[in-house]
This record gives C-alpha cells, sequence and structure tokens, in this order.
C-alpha cells in the first residue's frame, strides 16, 4: 500500500492510525473533517481518535462529553461525570479508558482511573461556588466489579477554596471522614478526630 493510498485510508476510516506504541480510533467517537496536508499534518474538527494497529483506542481528544471505553464495553456519554468540555482521554493497550484531562469554562481537571472507576482528581474551578482547587484520592474498591455496580470510597481530599479555607479530610476505607485539619478563612486552625457516624470525639 502506497504512502498516498495510506493517507486516504486514514482519512477514510476518520481516525489516526500511527502504531503499536501510540494508538486510539474508537468505538462510537470518529474524527469529524480530519485531513492530511501536504506537511502530513493532521487536523479535525470536534474529535479525534488515534488507534493502534489493532484498531483500539488509545487516545481521544473531543470537543463534546465522549463516551466510556472499560472492559471492552462502551458506556453512553451521560455516565460520564462533569459537563460538556475539551477531553483528551488516554488509553491502555486493552483500549479501556485509564484517564484524562477536562477543561471548560467552569474549570479544568487531571484524572486517573482504576479499571472500573475513577481513582484520582485534581482539578481547579472558578464559576461556580466555591472556587478553589482540590485533590481527592478513593479506596480502589473490587476493580473486577463491572462499572455500573463499582464503588470507590473516598480516601481524602485536600483543598483550597474561597469559601472553607484549606483543608485536609482522611477517610477509613468505607469512606468515612475520620480526620479533619482545617484552616478556616478568617485564619484559624483546628484539628478534629470523628467517630464512624460522624461525631467529633477530640478537637484541636
Amino acid at each position: 500500500m502506497t504512502d498516498e493510498t495510506n493517507q486516504q485510508h486514514m482519512v477514510s476510516r476518520r481516525s489516526v492510525v500511527i502504531g503499536s506504541a501510540v494508538a486510539a480510533a474508537g468505538v462510537g467517537i470518529g474524527a469529524a473533517a480530519a485531513k492530511v496536508g501536504d506537511t502530513d499534518d493532521v487536523t479535525a474538527e470536534d474529535s479525534f481518535t488515534v488507534v493502534d494497529n489493532r484498531g483500539k483506542q488509545r487516545f481521544l481528544l473531543a470537543t463534546a462529553k465522549p463516551p466510556i471505553i472499560l472492559g471492552g464495553k462502551t458506556y453512553p456519554p451521560q455516565m460520564r461525570q462533569g459537563p460538556d468540555a475539551s477531553y483528551l482521554l488516554f488509553n491502555d493497550e486493552n483500549g479501556d479508558e485509564k484517564g484524562g484531562i477536562t477543561a471548560s469554562s467552569l474549570g479544568a481537571q487531571i484524572a486517573l482511573d482504576y479499571p472500573n472507576g475513577d481513582a484520582i482528581h485534581l482539578g481547579a474551578n472558578w464559576e461556580d461556588a466555591p472556587a478553589g482547587a482540590a485533590l481527592t484520592m478513593k479506596h480502589i474498591g473490587d476493580p473486577n466489579t463491572p462499572l455500573e455496580e463499582a464503588t470507590h470510597a473516598m480516601g481524602l481530599r485536600l483543598f483550597a477554596d474561597t469559601e472553607n479555607g484549606t483543608g485536609l479530610t482522611l477517610c477509613d476505607p468505607q469512606g468515612r471522614p475520620r480526620i479533619q485539619l482545617r484552616v478556616a478563612m478568617d485564619g484559624t486552625p483546628s484539628i478534629a478526630i470523628l467517630d464512624e457516624q460522624g461525631a467529633i470525639v477530640k478537637q484541636l
């Protein structure tokens, strides 16, 4: 197959194939108006994907909320949390989503995923109250549970925002807050230890 034929083939599939090391053009998402220019630049409107030589999605760039690919199954965009935004998604060698970056007029976020759900979020928002930044980490749960049934309890939350000041919450494996460190907006510091029901048992 000639280089020219290869280029035409890539455009007709509305995806970009660059080999087994890097790739993606997935199920339910295509590249709109993709074209290959004289300098081999590739441009697209709305979204485009990069696939490996087996057709597995490895990267996706989209301007609207895309579907979720996990366990070889494609889930509708409505199952994805958050607003429509600019998305850059990363997929593993099986095509399953493992994280990504989103950006919208409300904020931006970097996410890393477990096999069946969210693991780490680092985000900033400036439109909705309270505005600020936060890092959250979740317990892994059962990685073999289907996405529809999977639960991942909160492990910790570190934040700085315009309403609560700064703080760190440490949770038990069930996601219940057990230790809270705070510096309020007026500068007042506090440390609280909570029981399983959320009642404060010790405070400084």
